[in-house]
């Protein structure tokens, strides 16, 4: 009864939860269909590309959807942030077309070869503002308190690329060399169409007029810090495929990236409650108060990872037969990397850099998060040579339990979170099944 309570508390989170579920379901959905339907060459390369986008997408964004969160979370009253938000993405949507026409010429006069990306790499700065602009918008309304309306129309519009997917696997509209145009078509739909209502939902008003290079500034400056954080971050997540990638083929790259993956739902859980608690942790930051901003961010650990650990016993139990639904038998090889990828689980249970972003400090996150991947590629690269594939695993695992006892150093939090959290019953008890699980199933 009391867990209930509690999580009546976090409504808006679990709010989130659903919407972004919902999104991670689609996401889901495009590889369960391309592994039925295409080689293992060709689910490889859609792999390459989706890894790809969730690096270029980060990278051309810059930090300034961390900074409009930061000041909208600031200054509440304050309309012109989206504004010049959206003028700054335009301009690099503008910037990359310019680039990737560039390239495709190039191409298609054989001066260069872009392989796989010729021609689909144009649905790139489409999937980035869709994406982008997505991701900001709900910033807007967790701040004004109306995940609800946020909610449902997300949900509104999840029919739509679903429908395109089952046409695709059912009826045969597209023809199999057509694949990477599906996922990149699916994957701007599912971010892009609700946009337009999500938009006209909000409080946030259009104007050139606000246009001030200064506002944007201010965002970037806040924000590019937290930019490389999340790029360093997101690169840590992929570092591990880009190397199999570059050493190992095709095949071998399709079965380890089928395994090796952070289920999309810890990561969305983790945001949905970080992103909700953010304007809470700004404002105790701002009234000088940071023992309560660290005693929401310890509260909120323990109740994600109430979610978290459950649900990671479960899929460590039953992580075979998910490989073998989701994919295929042919993928039986998977089945190790994503064991060992739920380990990494275990600290997604929270944003561990969110006090300092809270504070304004985002320089910080900046610096640790290149600790990550210094740590990440110097382990992961060692381990390769001594034992192979497995190694690179092993190293994001290492590197990330490192990472996360450098940041609650640098919040003087590791003896709380050791017993507040880790010498919470319940908590001991789940990481000892999931331990006996790895182990042992």
């Amino acid at each position: 009864m009391q867990l209930i309570q509690k999580i009546k508390l976090f409504s808006p989170s679990f709010l989130i939860i659903i919407s972004q579920g919902a999104i991670a379901t689609v996401v889901v959905l495009i590889d369960f269909i391309f592994s039925k339907k295409l080689s293992l060459a060709q689910f490889g390369i859609w792999k390459q590309i989706f890894i790809f986008l969730n690096i270029f997408i980060p990278l051309m964004a810059f930090g300034i959807a961390e900074g409009f969160k930061y000041y909208i979370a600031k200054e509440k009253n304050n309309l012109s942030y989206f504004s010049n938000l959206l003028i700054f993405l335009i301009s690099i949507v503008f910037f990359m077309f310019i680039v990737i026409g560039g390239l495709n010429l190039l191409h298609f006069f054989n001066i260069i070869n872009i392989k796989s990306y010729y021609l689909v790499s144009f649905f790139f700065p489409l999937a980035f503002i869709a994406f982008i602009v997505n991701l900001s918008v709900r910033y807007v309304f967790i701040n004004d308190n109306r995940i609800n309306v946020h909610t449902k129309i997300i949900l509104f519009f999840i029919p739509i690329p679903v429908l395109i997917l089952l046409a695709y696997y059912f009826y045969n509209v597209i023809s199999n060399d057509y694949f990477l145009y599906v996922g990149l078509l699916v994957y701007s739909i599912l971010f892009g169409l609700p946009v337009f209502l999500l938009i006209k939902k909000s409080r946030v008003k259009l104007s050139i007029s606000w246009f001030n290079i200064k506002t944007i500034q201010k965002m970037l400056y806040q924000g590019f810090p937290l930019y490389i954080a999340t790029f360093v971050g997101l690169f840590c997540i992929n570092i591990d495929k880009i190397l199999v990638s570059y050493f190992e083929n095709k095949e071998t790259f399709a079965v380890f990236a089928a395994g090796a993956i952070e289920i999309p739902i810890f990561a969305m859980l983790s945001a949905a409650f970080s992103n909700n608690d953010y304007p809470k942790l700004v404002g105790h930051i701002q009234n000088n108060n940071a023992v309560e901003a660290k005693n929401i961010w310890l509260k909120t650990t323990l109740n994600v990872s109430y979610i978290i650990y459950p649900l990671i016993l479960f899929l460590m139990i039953f992580s075979k037969q998910i490989i073998f639904f989701v994919y295929s038998k042919n993928f039986i090889g998977s089945v190790f990397y994503f064991q060992t990828y739920l380990l990494v689980g275990l600290f997604r249970n929270n944003f561990y850099g969110a006090l300092m972003a809270a504070s304004g400090n985002s320089k910080q996150v900046g610096y640790y998060s290149l600790i990550l991947l210094i740590l990440n590629i110097t382990i992961s690269y060692f381990l390769y040579n001594f034992i192979g594939v497995n190694g690179i695993v092993f190293g994001t695992l290492i590197s990330t339990i490192i990472y996360t006892i450098i940041q609650l150093r640098h919040e003087k939090l590791v003896k709380r979170y050791i017993l507040e959290f880790l010498m919470n019953k319940v908590i001991i008890l789940l990481i000892i099944l999931i331990m006996i699980a790895y182990f042992y199933l």
